[in-house]
């Protein structure tokens, strides 16, 4: 009998936390006694919150905004040379264009792989899957033509490509002045 209730046995059921929109004003507290049918309301009005395209080029746009100014204080901290600096600069940009490199490369990979979905499609006259993956194409595409602009404007220096090497800069800059002011306070 117990080799069948092994077998037969349902499985635990697995609790999952999810986010919950709290509709407490200023005056309220924060605790809240509610009983088992609020609860279940409460359940209903679960909000999920998702931004950006869920694709490669969200990788990009998170590390163009990345904040490096922390890493470039403590860097300042360690060793405060100019040059140490611009290395690392360079490096922060290296790394950006090799991201677009590997991501181009994604998307295009994508693509010859949806031109192949659409072909098969095209055949089994299945042309409400052929239509989804032309407009698949079509975003895939789209984001690789604003890849490229983004290439452009980070080879132009343009501010807003160039964010995270200012923060680490500024961090850098930070660093320097607390080390100087710790040289001070020492003497």
């Amino acid at each position: 009998m117990a080799l069948f209730g092994l077998f037969g046995a349902k499985p635990k059921e697995e609790t999952e936390i999810t986010p919950v929109l709290a509709e407490n004003t200023q005056g309220e507290s924060n605790k809240k006694t509610t009983s088992p049918e609020e609860e279940k309301k409460d359940e209903k009005r679960v909000i999920t919150i998702t931004w950006g395209t869920g694709m490669p080029i969200d990788v990009i746009f998170n590390f163009i905004h990345k904040n490096f100014e922390e890493e470039g204080f403590q860097d300042a901290l360690v060793n405060c040379d100019i040059t140490y600096r611009d290395a690392k600069e360079k490096i922060i940009r290296n790394d950006l264009e090799m991201l677009f490199k590997r991501i181009i490369l994604k998307y295009k990979s994508d693509i010859r792989v949806v031109n192949v979905k659409i072909e098969n499609a095209h055949k089994a006259l299945a042309l409400s899957a052929a239509a989804d993956m032309e407009a698949l194409r079509a975003t895939y595409e789209e984001h690789l033509t604003e890849i490229q602009e983004m290439q452009s404007q980070l080879e132009a220096n343009e501010p807003k490509m160039t964010t995270m090497i200012e923060s680490y800069r500024r961090g850098f800059l930070k660093g320097i002045a607390a080390s100087a002011v710790n040289f001070i306070n020492n003497k």
